[in-house]
């Protein structure tokens, strides 16, 4: 239509020196994202940011993230896909994975150079230093690549790059897109939280236990007592929704900075927890509460949908697990669909039990838990319409859209003032927008999974969003962790700097040999010192030197 106008109306030689002009501008548009018509209305779903950028060459782009097999099988894609689809002028390829496969289908999918453009996973953040190794060797072996130098077109996603510096390379580039977890560090306590069967302590005469030894006789009595009064042997007293998490609560009254099983400093020197002094008191309270049967007898063999289910059903009386609205609006979705009695009057969270020095500990975790990557086979064109969709996840709008879905279709928004259009009447909107929109775990994870104190204040939205109770009991933990506890000091700047692969001296080998000791009868302690000695004797002192000098590099 354009070059129809300018034959009719241009004389032959301007017409040529327009259109070199016209080819030209067209070129360098396609470096990157092209500058917006100054005539064109602003598109008031996008952000300021991204409002003096256009998207019109159209791009397929996969993506792969956890657990969207729903999004990734559907015939036509959902009304919030198309929603993104049609802004961003894009198709996407969404690449499922699971929580159990994800690790081993990236490495497969690497080798094969099949990368999706974009996808999540687990490197940096990890306590596992084979998990930090992997982001040391996917830009090693050329499987990720770095992204653009010049991104101040997107000044939220600057902002999260800029909070995380040392998530830089040694090369000083950026590979690493943090999903941002809690924004107030504060708000990291609710991680590692102990919900408990309030109305069995009740029925027991039990109030909140005060040391480890009244933890232990409580959660006993859970498992011994018939604290539901059916006279049927069919209770268990603690578990963990993830094994990798045991003891994250529990830890915090033992000792405190052993919970996460990452590394710590110590007399200047950067040694993994479990190799302290201190965790062999963990060592020997476990071995007491699975003695006792504090500790579920199966918690080593169960899955973190098992024991979840366990607890929902009235199996078991205290879960380790988290406090965050949407954690505790998972649980009770679960509680509804296998149990009659009323969560909101059998549900609490119990507060955190002094450690041996008086204090009362809580949780810290890092700014972001998990990150995002760009393929190498993203050129820079699609790369910028990548972070223009992550900049838009991040911004007020986009999570508007996450939270509450299509605007005029789910929701109205005018003068601060939110009405939901959907029915929620049985359920939370998080769950009914789940139901409607299977892609909306991945919006609303790509690029950032927590929140802010705004999520924990019980109010219309959130109680659309999660449940009443739930945000009641998610603020009534984090107010309380924030008036009475100390949060654990951890060196970040060490964790999150990559660490060699191993196999001998890894977390999860560690673990392995923790559980040993406890499962296996007898001296637990003298087993424990065994297995270290074991790691001594085969170099860990030697890895842990090599992984404090690359850090000093």
């Amino acid at each position: 239509m354009i070059q129809k106008f300018i034959r009719k109306h241009l004389p032959t030689q301007k017409l040529i020196v327009l259109l070199c002009v016209v080819l030209l501008l067209s070129t360098l548009g396609t470096s990157g994202c092209a500058s917006r018509d100054a005539n064109q209305e602003p598109d008031r779903r996008l952000p300021g940011s991204l409002q003096n950028l256009s998207f019109e060459e159209h791009l397929d782009i996969s993506v792969g993230y956890w657990n969207i097999e729903d999004m990734a099988k559907a015939i036509q894609p959902d009304g919030m896909t198309q929603y993104i689809e049609e802004l961003f002028n894009i198709t996407l390829h969404p690449v499922s994975v699971t929580w159990s496969n994800y690790k081993e289908r990236y490495q497969i999918l690497s080798a094969t150079h099949s990368l999706p453009d974009i996808f999540a996973t687990l490197t940096l953040s990890s306590t596992d230093n084979n998990d930090s190794a992997t982001f040391t060797n996917m830009i090693e072996t050329g499987s990720i690549r770095a992204l653009p130098e010049d991104i101040s077109s997107f000044p939220v996603l600057c902002q999260v790059l800029e909070s995380t510096p040392f998530t830089r390379y040694t090369d000083g580039k950026y590979y690493a897109i943090p999903r941002i977890s809690f924004l107030d560090p504060l708000l990291g306590a609710t991680d590692a939280a102990m919900l408990v069967r309030r109305d069995w302590m009740n029925a027991l005469g039990f109030d909140d236990p005060e040391s480890l030894e009244e933890f232990a006789e409580m959660t006993a009595a859970f498992a011994n007592s018939d604290p539901d009064g059916n006279g049927l042997d069919d209770t268990l007293g603690y578990n963990v929704n993830s094994l990798a998490a045991l003891g994250k609560w529990v830890i915090l009254g033992i000792a405190p900075e052993c919970n996460v099983y990452s590394w710590v400093e110590e007399n200047g020197r950067f040694v993994p927890s479990w190799t302290t002094d201190a965790f062999r008191d963990v060592v020997l309270a476990y071995s007491m509460l699975y003695d006792t049967g504090s500790l579920d007898p199966q918690f080593y063999s169960k899955s973190p949908i098992n024991v979840l289910e366990d607890f929902a059903s009235g199996r078991l009386g205290a879960l380790e697990y988290k406090s965050s609205p949407p954690s505790l609006a998972e649980l009770k979705d679960k509680w509804d669909a296998l149990n009659d009695l009323p969560f909101e009057e059998c549900v609490d969270v119990l507060p955190i039990f002094p450690a041996p020095d008086g204090v009362r500990y809580s949780n810290s975790s890092n700014i972001f838990w998990s990150e995002s990557y760009l393929s190498s086979s993203v050129d820079d064109k699609k790369a910028e319409r990548i972070l223009a969709l992550l900049e838009f996840l991040l911004s007020e709008e986009g999570q508007r859209l996450c939270h509450f879905g299509l605007e005029g279709t789910d929701y109205t928004f005018e003068d601060g003032q939110y009405q939901c259009l959907l029915d929620v009447e049985d359920e939370n909107l998080t769950m009914v927008l789940a139901g409607k929109y299977p892609s909306i775990s991945l919006f609303s994870g790509i690029a950032t999974w927590g929140g802010g104190w705004s999520d924990f204040e019980v109010n219309t939205m959130n109680d659309l969003r999660y449940g009443n109770y739930n945000t009641f009991l998610a603020q009534k933990s984090a107010i309380w962790c924030r008036d009475n506890t100390t949060q654990v000091t951890r060196p970040y700047d060490f964790l999150l700097s990559p660490k060699e692969a191993t196999d001998q001296f890894s977390t999860s080998r560690a673990m392995d040999a923790f559980i040993q000791c406890i499962i296996g009868g007898g001296d637990a302690l003298a087993r424990w010192d065994h297995a270290l000695e074991n790691m001594r004797a085969r170099g860990l002192e030697e890895y842990i030197d090599r992984q404090n000098q690359i850090f000093r590099q």
